[in-house]
């Protein structure tokens, strides 16, 4: 079974990886110069690995809170990626932060076990890193820099909050006796494993919101100045 397994994860990969290059590769070799091509297969790789290593590295991407519910911050990178290369850049790295979940949640038990299927942990995933592409294009027709800043944040506080609701929408369409189960019961130590349980997820959110909403506006602008003419839906010009 752990052969099979890590034979689907491997597989998965790579279907990843060739996605992206048909993806993001140029159609035609005079639309962009060399060197933005250059800087955007950098950028590219330089976000995956960040996925990757937050993934696999214990309590750096995917923070426990309790022995069988953990907190992500991978989000961030999406976000990011996202905000410098819009919604192309943004699927493909939601499509990755959804199969490292998958990966990750192959070794994990209780909650978060309920991921180790891919049709679980990728599709919120990709959308949200999609939807994360296209709000960012919009934002990047407001002309004043300080009101532009001022809706990135909102906006990352406002994806982020949309990632949950797709995470939670997608584990109650693929299990729905299980989430259903967490309100059918009138019992009173069900109702309070319940209410902690939301309360758990509420707090979670709340504080990956505001992480999102700090952290991604100042990358973004540092991150704009390293690589200035990546992607064609910069948030400035």
């Amino acid at each position: 079974m752990n052969d099979y397994v890590s034979i689907v994860a491997v597989v998965l990969f790579a279907l990843a990886l060739i996605a992206t290059f048909i993806l993001l590769w140029p159609r035609s070799t005079k639309t962009r110069s060399t060197h933005e091509l250059i800087a955007s297969m950098t950028l590219d790789a330089l976000f995956i690995a960040i996925i990757l290593l937050m993934t696999f590295v214990p309590s750096m991407g995917y923070i426990p809170v309790t022995p069988f519910v953990s907190l992500t911050l991978l989000h961030l990178p999406v976000l990011l990626g996202a905000a410098l290369g819009g919604w192309k850049k943004g699927l493909m790295l939601g499509f990755i932060f959804g199969l490292s979940s998958y990966m990750q949640a192959l070794s994990s038990a209780g909650f978060n076990a309920l991921f180790a299927y891919p049709w679980v942990a990728i599709p919120p995933r990709a959308i949200f890193g999609l939807i994360a592409g296209l709000v960012f294009s919009l934002i990047g027709k407001v002309s004043k820099n300080g009101v532009k800043a001022l809706y990135l944040a909102v906006a990352c506080a406002g994806l982020t909050a949309l990632h949950t609701c797709l995470v939670f929408l997608d584990l109650y369409i693929c299990y729905p006796d299980i989430v259903g189960g967490l309100f059918a019961s009138q019992e009173p130590i069900a109702i309070g494993t319940t209410l902690t349980f939301l309360l758990v997820i509420g707090l979670g959110m709340a504080g990956e919101m505001a992480v999102a909403a700090i952290v991604i506006p100042p990358l973004y602008l540092v991150a704009g100045k390293v690589f200035p003419r990546i992607g064609k839906k910069r948030l400035s010009r």
